[in-house]
């Protein structure tokens, strides 16, 4: 399994998607769209930059918490003023293996896991490019282009049989001849003009309206290219440390497992209170007695003369009367002290 992550950044989102690039058939892992501009505002190029940044680590992040790891990062941007500013922005990420990933790349790419266009071959593909549309004869299969060509879009599909006069057009010159117009990526409301433009000009019809599609083609592209630096313009050196995030996530868990095992401990552990010291107050522990464990030493009286039997002098005579030792000496007799003087 191959873990890839695509970040595409258009004019209003920002889109990300995360594939295996060993089943690319099987679409995306997990994928995002994040609005970027949409209320008409143009974001500086520098701030552009830095909402690609940080969508691109929210992904992986994601990825992390299923245990899952991009090997590699491909990264396309529309707006040339904000690729410029895109290196610049990852260099503090932690991504290793960055690759920059230009659309017609990404569209190739796409076009290849689609399950419709197994077979077919070749097609003619079209797509929007700000106020034009991009027309383009391809070889799926193969992942080539032969010919594209720029219509201005308000024209083209003004009416069903303009479009269908320009795809007789392209039809006429291509040999062998086109099976199906395939539609990426356009507006829902050209699309059953297009699906009568392609009918009249007999051809086959799909509509790709999957939203991540070139965010899926630049992670696939950037999978293909591994660690080689191409020519295309990208920075590839190792993959994704898995370390550094695993770190970042693992070690403050650890952290907090560590305080309740032993606050939870019921040997070897003190209970701790909130409750403030009573400054001054006394300790409640007694020091009279003595320490736990130690022998009691029981003194004896000092006998009179004649000798008699000691006692124990911890006995009192407000004790009750308890029977008398059993001795083999034999009992003294009485000793009466005399006053004298």
């Amino acid at each position: 399994m191959r873990e890839s992550l695509g970040v595409v950044f258009e004019n209003q989102s920002i889109s990300t998607a995360l594939v295996d690039a060993d089943t690319p058939l099987l679409g995306s892992i997990d994928e995002f769209r994040h609005p970027w501009g949409a209320d008409g505002t143009v974001p500086s190029p520098q701030a552009s930059a830095r909402a690609l940044a940080s969508a691109a680590e929210v992904a992986t992040g994601r990825a992390l918490r299923s245990n899952l790891c991009p090997t590699v990062v491909g990264v396309m941007c529309e707006r040339a003023d904000v690729r410029e500013h895109v290196s610049d922005s990852l260099s503090s990420s932690p991504f290793e293996n960055i690759e920059l990933v230009n659309g017609l790349d990404a569209r190739l790419a796409y076009l290849r896991t689609v399950d419709a266009l197994i077979g077919v071959s070749p097609i003619l593909a079209f797509w929007p490019d700000g106020s034009e549309t991009v027309i383009a004869a391809v070889d799926p299969r193969a992942g080539v282009v032969d010919s594209a060509h720029r219509y201005d879009t308000a024209e083209l599909l003004a009416d069903s049989s303009t479009f269908a006069a320009t795809l007789d057009l392209l039809v006429a010159e291509r040999d062998p001849v086109p099976k199906m117009l395939v539609a990426m990526l356009v507006k829902e409301d050209s699309r059953q003009p297009s699906a009568e433009a392609a009918e009249l000009a007999g051809l086959g019809f799909l509509f790709l309206g999957e939203r991540t599609q070139l965010a899926i083609g630049a992670a696939l592209v950037a999978a293909d290219r591994g660690s080689e630096v191409r020519s295309g313009g990208g920075m590839a050196v190792r993959p994704v440390n898995r370390v550094r995030w695993a770190a970042a996530i693992v070690l403050p868990l650890l952290l907090m497992l560590t305080g309740l095992l032993i606050a939870l401990s019921p040997d070897g552990s003190r209970a701790v209170s909130t409750d403030s010291p009573n400054i001054g107050a006394e300790s409640a522990t007694s020091t009279s007695g003595p320490p736990p464990g130690a022998a009691l030493q029981i003194p004896t009286l000092a006998p009179c003369d004649p000798v008699v039997p000691a006692v124990p002098a911890v006995l009192r005579r407000s004790d009750p009367e308890v029977a008398p030792l059993q001795t083999d000496e034999p009992t003294a007799e009485e000793c009466t002290p005399l006053r004298v003087g």
